[in-house]
């Protein structure tokens, strides 16, 4: 692998509080919590120790709370191999989210931004873009997003975004800051969103890749030139929390396309860091290269001369 290959990830930064429960309870009612974990969260801190994991170098771009609270979540971020010194410590309250699990692996998740709001373009240095390899945008803004993307494109660097919700919350925006993106990863609701059914659409504007993940049911590549991929990954164990399962996938797919420049490669990699993830208790993926490999042997990757409609639909 090539372990000089550095990942700038920008986003946000959170503490995520995960409860396991037996069950949801109704209003008024109380359950009894069976685990609690404190753990860094965040979409971009989750790519960022994915790709660590991975085996590249990652520096993370966050806004911060100065809250003592937060100096753990750091120090954890720096022992899986996160480069932290460019997140930016500001007064304020920190990012949060609760993750509620129940037994049968059903979750909700109620998020608070905190001092996520404060994240700018200029918190970019330009001397770290001088040394990237590829900047990944995850879920931020869209006018943020397209100010750090003009900077890095304009530099040769590769760009990717996964707009989050902001795929359907501001679609016209994403789709104008397009001509500066060269991966987009989408769920299937934000694709649909984007793109109606005519996926090869965006591809108009610019990108290289087209990435639609799917969750249980795979993920597809859509690559400029009219090539097609599509993957599955069936699960070597039981799943336990999802949570980060998209920012894992993301990671690796990175990852794997800086290393092989295959994007079938770089999806069943995607693909199985994904499903590995989905059986890590934390947001956070449990990295353990020996799992990861017997995931991608239950990885399937096919090539295909046309699309259709396995692209949005199950």
């Amino acid at each position: 692998m090539g372990r000089g290959y550095l990942h700038v990830s920008v986003g946000n930064l959170n503490i995520d509080l995960t409860l396991y429960i037996p069950r949801l309870p109704v209003f008024d009612e109380s359950v009894i919590v069976n685990d609690m974990l404190l753990s860094p969260g965040g979409s971009a801190s989750n790519y960022a120790s994915a790709v660590a994991c991975y085996g590249h170098r990652a520096t993370l771009i966050a806004a911060a709370s100065t809250n003592p609270m937060v100096d753990n979540i750091l120090e954890e971020l720096r022992r899986r191999g996160v480069d932290t010194r460019f997140v930016k410590r500001v007064d304020g309250d920190p990012g949060l989210v609760i993750v509620v699990v129940t037994s049968n692996g059903e979750k909700i998740m109620l998020k608070y931004r905190g001092v996520n709001e404060l994240l700018s373009p200029n918190d970019v240095p330009r001397e770290l873009l001088d040394q990237a390899n590829i900047v990944h945008l995850a879920s931020i803004p869209p006018n943020i997003a397209e100010e750090i993307a003009g900077r890095a494109s304009r530099l040769g660097i590769i760009v990717s975004y996964d707009p989050g919700v902001y795929a359907v919350s501001e679609k016209e925006r994403v789709i104008k800051m397009l001509d500066k993106i060269d991966i987009l990863f989408l769920n299937r609701v934000e694709a649909k969103e984007l793109a109606g059914a005519n996926m090869e659409s965006l591809l108009k504007y610019g990108l290289s890749l087209l990435v639609i993940k799917k969750g249980a049911g795979g993920a597809f590549v859509v690559q400029h030139g009219s090539f097609y991929y599509r993957g599955r990954s069936k699960p070597i164990g039981k799943p336990i929390n999802t949570t980060g399962a998209g920012d894992a996938f993301d990671a690796f797919f990175n990852a794997a396309y800086l290393d092989y420049k295959d994007p079938g490669k770089a999806l069943s990699y995607g693909l199985a860091a994904g499903t590995l993830q989905t059986m890590c208790k934390t947001s956070i993926i449990c990295c353990d290269m020996e799992l990861f490999k017997k995931q991608l042997l239950m990885t399937t990757v096919e090539v295909m001369k046309e699309p259709d409609e396995w692209i949005i639909e199950d």
